[in-house]
């Protein structure tokens, strides 16, 4: 058990990554509002800094994988330095860039926008979204497995996912948040 055996979905925040994870296993999570809730032990790698060494991650990610199918990760250096296997989210569309900067911005206390903002140097939604095309450029070098934001949105990511794990997935999850995202 490892990061060889669980699917972790590395993406930045704002772009649907708790949503691909319980798509993949809705194990502990709820859609609430137009978010996606998972149990707090599976959203560990979502604050990277919290950890004191890649060893403590490494045998998060040995205990996790024996608990879940996936994970949502903010920690693309570990996964690349480690070289794990990963999906990737991206975005390219500026608009859908805006729309995924909009919506962290939004679904977070300003506290943690405040964190983003000093940790990536991003003071503006504009600036956000303009990090999150580059984090997607970025994410291309670093992995095969992409889901693009915009097949997410347009509600197409079922097939994209398909392609990529071999498990089956939660279509109704996907469903629902569709239906909220109006």
């Amino acid at each position: 058990m490892g990061p060889d055996t669980i699917k972790i979905i590395c993406y930045t925040g704002g772009t649907c990554g708790d949503l691909i994870t319980g798509i993949i296993d809705s194990k502990n999570t709820r859609l609430f509002e137009t978010r996606i809730e998972h149990d707090a032990a599976r959203m560990r790698l979502k604050k990277p800094h919290k950890f004191s060494s890649f060893e403590e991650k490494n045998s998060y990610l040995v205990d996790i994988a024996t608990q879940y199918k996936s994970i949502p990760s903010h920690d693309l250096d570990y996964h690349s330095q480690q070289s794990h296997a990963f999906i990737g989210i991206t975005v390219k569309d500026k608009r859908c860039a805006l729309w995924a900067a909009e919506r962290f911005k939004n679904m977070h206390r300003s506290q943690v926008w405040e964190e983003m903002s000093r940790f990536s140097g991003a003071k503006t939604v504009e600036d956000y979204a303009q990090l999150l095309l580059d984090y997607s450029n970025l994410v291309e070098t670093k992995t095969p497995m992409i889901i693009k934001l915009e097949s997410i949105i347009a509600g197409d990511v079922l097939d994209d996912l398909k392609q990529i794990v071999n498990t089956t997935l939660d279509n109704d999850l996907y469903s629902n948040w569709l239906k909220v995202q109006q």
